[in-house]
């Protein structure tokens, strides 16, 4: 049986359920929903990777709560045998049956953040690619370590270990150890407090740093690779090169966005991270065996 979404509640869903989404805008008041979902798609995977993406289609069907995105890809490095590094034939996400709920924002405004809850989202035919590149590591390598550093940029809070990284690499003057304890601003107090208000307004102080001010999160109880192929190149010279092909099916990568959700922006960059980390990780399992 089909389930009618409110129409009123449209631009909060279907804006939210994309795992390539960012702040919601009125766009739709003038413009086509589908079209600004496909920018959105290209928007995300192009910020958190660094490289041109393409995508054929984007569809949101308001009786099924489900988005259709057809045909997304994103470019190889340069220099590299292979003009893609990834390509996917078919996305879709699945709106759960009471697909929001309000959550109480900690600001002094008090304002609620909404979080869209997704069910599963399901990734059909996925095709990688890993090569090696002139500094000795593998195009995967170097596409994970640029969308961990953005994530890190963009939310501090939740990548203490990068970003004491990044902060003491642009403050030389500080080590490593020192950009840490700055970073976490004494979360970790050796007294014990006893009182409830005080607990209370660390917690909550917490929470504010973890959430940031986005007024959009979104979590996902699954996501799902039906069918993927990993091509694995070897050899940087083409007298040495040599391909060996992966094929796994029925992949899980878990769920993503926890009690809280994530922030709408930054759930492309987590999906991308883990997919990437998954094929790095099935690379890495294919050179032991050997």
């Amino acid at each position: 049986m089909k389930r009618d979404y409110p129409l009123n509640k449209l631009a909060i869903l279907a804006f939210a359920l994309l795992f390539f989404f960012s702040t919601m805008l009125w766009y739709l008041a003038n413009g086509s929903l589908n079209d600004y979902l496909k920018s959105q798609v290209l928007l995300q995977s192009e910020y958190y990777s660094g490289q041109q993406s393409h995508l054929v289609s984007a569809d949101f069907s308001n009786n099924t709560g489900i988005a259709t995105f057809k045909q997304l890809s994103l470019n190889n490095l340069e220099g590299l045998t292979q003009s893609h590094v990834l390509k996917i034939d078919e996305i879709s996400a699945q709106l759960a049956k009471v697909p929001t709920q309000q959550l109480s924002s900690p600001s002094i405004q008090k304002k609620t953040t909404t979080l869209v809850h997704i069910t599963e989202l399901r990734l059909s035919s996925v095709n990688a690619w890993s090569e090696l590149t002139d500094t000795g590591e593998t195009n995967l390598v170097v596409y994970l370590n640029k969308i961990n550093t953005q994530l890190a940029t963009d939310y501090p809070a939740l990548y203490p270990q990068i970003s004491a990284k990044l902060y003491a690499k642009e403050h030389p003057e500080l080590n490593e150890a020192i950009a840490l304890a700055s970073l976490e601003q004494g979360e970790i107090d050796k007294k014990i407090e006893t009182n409830q208000a005080i607990i209370a307004s660390k917690a909550a102080k917490k929470k504010k740093r973890l959430l940031g001010k986005a007024t959009t999160r979104v979590k996902i109880s699954e996501v799902i690779i039906d069918d993927l192929m990993l091509t694995m190149i070897t050899g940087n010279k083409e007298i040495e090169r040599k391909s060996t092909a992966k094929n796994l099916k029925n992949i899980s990568l878990g769920s993503f966005g926890g009690e809280n959700g994530l922030a709408s922006n930054q759930l492309g960059g987590e999906l991308l991270k883990q997919l990437l980390s998954e094929l790095i990780s099935i690379e890495e399992t294919n050179r032991v065996k050997e």
